[in-house]
């Protein structure tokens, strides 16, 4: 979160004590709200400042999630210009900030604020997300005997470092519910993307690509696992072509019969064939001037693929049963789940039909290959799910958040909605969702256990390294305040690689 100092003091016992009180906290504690009250409680009450805030910038503004011993009004009516222009320099310069005494600092010494709010010293810094400055942290004594200096300037530091992890956490779901909008909406306004939400820069580029080509009339062939979202896209490429008000049909290649797939796509006449009562137009006839979308065309039998090739080519249709086709104009985008150029080496598909198809190919990535989408993704779904229950959108915890992350999702898109959905509908009203209700096989894969024993670890670490510390480096000494015998010491420094 802010890089630490060159030199490193040793603590004060009940300074260490705090650190790892808030280290337990922290980790006990599983509900984002309450995380960020933690940090900046304990930051005070570690520090002996008076008040304090943690803020966020959004858009040309900010936004305070967190005040201590301050009125909000007046912070967010920008009645307080030393404490929102020191805020100002930390984020515009991604540095801490240590104000010994305001009094007798020449940037803030003769602010009128200085005397009329009794500001005698002040400590802030940045607080980022994935390397990116999000917010800061802003603590201020207005005591002359407790007044901040280079010690608590590395003490703030290590408060910091031990909630990094905490912070981050918590900025980054403020930030997926900030941009969960944002994103959409910019979707909305630049491709008209209805439904396609992502800030994944291979499926955006992608969406680019689609864009620019959705005015042609060229073949589409769009391939992805299931559940990617192809259909969406499909359909997206339709809504930017000058097709747009035209019919758009859709055929499912694999869901009928080859027998029946003949007549459904072509049409036929009366008495073609038994149980031909009466003449019937086909779905690509009917698509006259509009696009057709063929849905898993690699499951699409040989001798179809030969009258269909004849229609890409040509523009014509023959019914079954007539003597002569008829002109169509349609543009075609097919989409599939198979590798056609290995259906083509199998003989299963042919290479001149997947040609035609291919003008242009769209690639896209499974949900494994973008994890930022994950969440941004889930809470979209919740969301959704909530409203058309009509009850109050639930919250969710850190810990499903984490498991969330780490599963694979096999089944894409599609399979993290049906989750989100599954969810919300066994969770009752006003509680959050939770890892406890999560389909087992995503907790079998997961691993819910994983993580509160990574950060239970994580925590005996650090804890060591601050015994350490304060021992000056003498093992023994740090050995006995831990409660450990040398060798016990020894042997889980060389575990956490600790010299």
């Amino acid at each position: 979160m802010v890089e630490t100092a060159t030199s490193t003091p040793p603590l004060k016992a009940e300074r260490l004590e705090a650190l790892v009180a808030l280290s337990i906290e922290l980790l006990r504690l599983d509900d984002y709200d309450l995380m960020l009250d933690a940090v900046v409680n304990r930051s005070l009450s570690i520090l002996r400042g008076d008040r304090g805030f943690l803020v966020l910038e959004r858009g040309q503004g900010l936004d305070f999630k967190v005040v201590r011993n301050w009125s909000r009004e007046e912070l967010e009516k920008k009645g307080e210009p030393v404490s929102r222009s020191i805020v100002a320099r930390v984020l515009e310069d991604g540095a801490p900030v240590l104000v010994e005494d305001a009094l007798s600092d020449k940037r803030f010494g003769e602010a009128e604020s200085i005397l009329r709010k009794g500001i005698r010293s002040v400590l802030a810094a940045p607080l980022k997300v994935e390397g990116e400055i999000v917010g800061a942290l802003y603590l201020e004594s207005r005591s002359l005997d407790r007044l901040f200096g280079p010690e608590e300037l590395e003490l703030f530091h290590r408060i910091l470092e031990l909630s990094s992890r905490a912070i981050e956490s918590c900025m980054r779901r403020i930030l997926l519910q900030q941009r969960n909008h944002l994103l959409e909406r910019d979707l909305l306004d630049r491709y008209n993307f209805p439904g396609i939400i992502t800030r994944d820069p291979g499926l955006l580029k992608v969406l680019e690509t689609a864009a620019q080509i959705a005015p042609s009339d060229l073949p589409v062939l769009v391939q992805g696992a299931t559940g990617t979202g192809k259909e969406l896209i499909v359909r997206a490429i339709h809504l930017n072509s000058k097709r747009a008000s035209r019919p758009y049909v859709t055929v499912n290649c694999g869901a009928v019969s080859p027998a029946l797939l003949e007549s459904e796509l072509f049409g036929h006449l009366r008495g073609s064939f038994t149980g031909a009562s009466r003449d019937k137009v086909g779905l690509i006839p009917a698509a006259h001037t509009g696009t057709v979308f063929l849905d898993e065309v690699g499951e699409l039998h040989k001798e179809l693929q030969v009258k269909l090739l004849r229609t890409l080519q040509f523009g014509e249709v023959q019914p079954v049963g007539a003597s002569r086709p008829n002109t169509v104009d349609v543009r075609f985008i097919a989409a599939t789940n198979r590798d056609l150029e290995e259906e083509v080496e199998a003989g299963n598909f042919r290479e001149d039909l997947l040609y035609r198809l291919n003008a242009i190919t769209l690639e896209l990535p499974p949900l494994r290959d973008r994890p930022g989408d994950v969440l941004l993704l889930f809470h979209h779904f919740v969301q959704i799910a909530a409203e058309k229950a009509e009850r109050p959108v639930p919250t969710v915890t850190p810990r499903l958040e984490r498991v969330l992350q780490e599963y694979a999702w096999p089944g894409n898109v599609r399979d993290l909605e049906n989750e989100a959905r599954r969810l919300v509908a066994i969770t009752p009203a006003g509680m959050p969702l939770t890892e406890e209700n999560l389909s087992k096989r995503v907790t079998a894969c997961g691993g819910t256990s994983s993580m509160p024993l990574a950060s239970l670890a994580e925590m005996e670490r650090r804890q060591i390294e601050l015994h350490l510390l304060e021992a000056g480096g003498n093992r023994t000494r740090a050995a006995q305040s831990l409660g450990l015998s040398r060798e016990g010491l020894r042997k889980k420094m060389k575990r956490y690689q600790l010299s």
